[in-house]
Parts: structure tokens; C-alpha cells; sequence
């Protein structure tokens, strides 16, 4: 079944139409997810040390910008691989995950994950870093996963922000079903602005590493001024992308299907 995808004239947001309610995404992601990407529940060695190794080329992009040690907080971190660089470095770190296969993975490697929703998460605050891989475009109400990362964060914590539904699914020539929401780097900052950070970079380069094509990755800081201004340069940036960009790489998809 194709689900309609929107974008928004006002800001450029990409989206589908129709969103379920929780108790279907709460049992949509413990059961039946990773089953339909991977053809099983639970994690292959593969996959865990490609998250290692991701992690890793991660550290060195955002060691100029990070303390020697701090406190890192993992928002949908499957089986938490991605952390284990930053505590090898001395990091004290922490994840969360609603699939119960990939979180028991992790924790009996060791990594401190906890079995939650990220809407449902409730992290002590101090955070030096919190990073979002690909996960915000999963989540069931978005503003409230921002809500409870800035309340999270350390007074001038970090925030790093994955989208890749988006560039990925046009490189594929299709959009998955998976993605409620297809970030894009306007719509990554305008929610960044939104809730308390400002986005300091904002790149494609594949600063985790070659294994995910396609991505957008926003990192901000935690800031206590809303920059009206600001957003609305942001809106305006979005609304060009959708129409010069996103519109026409969409409905060459949609002709092709």
C-alpha cells in the first residue's frame, strides 16, 4: 500500500499524510521492524560492529568541538555500538531503544540502554552530548523528543541530528514506509530552533562514515534565545529546497513507479 507524502508550503517539510496511533508504532517497532528490514529480530555481528565503527569516525569529526570526557546520550540507539568509541575515551554513556531484541543485545554487552520509546524517555539532565541517528524520523510526536532532549542537555551541550530517509530514498528510488517524517537540513534546523538549540553545522559529508549514503547531519547547541529571525530565514531556505530541489526529485519517483 503507498502511503501519500506531503510537503509543506509554508516551510518545506516533508511528511506522510496519515499518522497511526502510539500503540501501533509501540508494537510496530518491538516486533515487527527490524524483522521487515533485516529478515530477523535481532542484531547480526555485522551490523554491530558497523555501528562501532560509525561511532568511531564520529569522535574524530566532533573532537574539536567536545570535552576530553562527558556524558553522551544515545536517542534510538539500537544495540548501542555507536557508543562504545566514546566510552572507550573515558565517555559516560547511555542509550535508548524500543526494540526489545536490540536493546537486550547491548545490555549484555554491557552498554547501559534503556527498553523505552524516546517520547517516553526520562534522562537526567547534563548531557555534553545527545545524538539522534536517523531516529527523530521514527518517532510519533517529534516535538516532544526535542522537549525532553533540551531539558537533558548540559548548559552548553550538543546536539547531533541524523536525517536520511530523505536523501537516501531518492538515491534508492523509493521512500520506505518506516519514516514518518523525511528531515531535511532546513527542517532538521527549524526544530533545532524551535526547542531551545542553535544549529552550528550542518553537512552532508558522511561524517559517520561510507556505510550510510544519503544523510543530512545538523549538529546545534544548546542556546537560550529564540532567534525569530532566524527561523524564518530557515523557512524560507526549506520552501526553496521543496520546490527547486525535493518537488521535482519526488515526482520523477512517483513517475517512474
Amino acid at each position: 500500500m503507498a502511503l501519500p507524502v506531503l510537503g509543506c508550503q509554508d516551510c518545506g517539510h516533508i511528511f506522510q499524510q496519515y499518522r497511526f496511533d502510539q500503540a501501533f508504532y509501540d508494537a510496530y517497532y518491538d516486533k515487527y521492524y527490524r524483522l521487515s528490514l533485516f529478515g530477523n529480530t535481532g542484531p547480526e555481528r555485522a551490523f554491530f560492529l558497523d555501528q562501532v565503527r560509525r561511532g568511531e569516525h564520529l569522535c574524530r569529526y566532533l573532537q574539536d568541538v567536545l570535552p576530553a570526557k562527558g556524558k553522551m546520550l544515545d536517542v534510538g540507539c539500537s544495540s548501542g555500538g555507536l557508543m562504545i568509541p566514546f566510552a572507550k575515551r573515558g565517555w559516560t554513556v547511555r542509550g535508548n531503544d524500543p526494540d526489545r531484541a536490540y536493546v537486550e543485545y547491548g545490555k549484555n554487552i554491557g552498554l547501559d540502554i534503556d527498553l523505552v520509546g524516546a517520547e517516553r524517555m526520562s534522562p537526567s539532565g547534563d548531557y555534553n552530548l545527545i545524538i539522534i541517528n536517523g531516529s527523530l524520523e521514527h518517532v510519533h510526536d517529534v516535538n516532544r523528543v526535542m522537549q525532553l532532549c533540551r531539558r537533558a542537555s548540559a548548559e552548553d551541550g550538543l546536539l547531533l541530528i541524523e536525517g536520511r530517509a530523505l536523501g537516501y530514498g531518492i538515491e534508492q528510488g523509493f521512500l520506505t514506509h518506516n519514516h514518518r517524517r523525511y528531515l531535511s537540513a532546513s527542517s532538521i534546523e527549524y526544530l533545532m530552533c524551535q526547542h531551545g538549540w542553535e544549529p552550528i553545522r550542518t553537512t552532508r559529508e558522511p561524517i559517520c562514515g561510507p556505510t550510510r549514503p544519503g544523510a543530512v547531519f545538523v549538529l546545534g547547541r544548546a542556546s537560550t534565545q529564540r532567534a525569530n529571525e532566524h527561523l524564518e530565514s530557515i523557512k524560507t531556505q526549506g520552501r526553496m529546497a521543496l520546490q527547486k530541489t525535493y518537488m521535482p526529485s519526488l515526482l520523477a519517483l512517483r513517475a517512474r513507479a
